[in-house]
């Protein structure tokens, strides 16, 4: 990713603002920056979301999640029933 204190960041002599795409549509600098930073991103994201399945699917993390969420739920079932007693 290039930034603007970056020296390749700096335009070319003879270089327009615009370049011309293969469907002939102009994309601007600003554009192929915006797309550089998404694709960047979408990549970034994808890696994140696969280390995140492959985490999960181990058993002892699926194991210990579900212990969570069964005492979340037993505490939630505590606090309404004290909430029911106080009424």
């Amino acid at each position: 990713m290039t930034y603007e204190g970056d020296p390749q960041a700096k335009t070319q002599p003879g270089a327009s603002d615009s370049e011309t795409t293969a469907g002939g549509a102009a994309v601007s600098s600003i554009e192929q920056k915006l797309l550089k930073v998404a694709e960047e991103l979408g990549a970034w994201l994808g890696a994140a979301e696969r280390k995140t399945t492959d985490f999960i699917a181990q058993q002892n993390i699926q194991d210990h999640l579900v212990k969570i969420r069964d005492t979340a739920a037993r505490l939630l079932a505590q606090v309404e029933k004290g909430r029911e007693r106080s009424r």
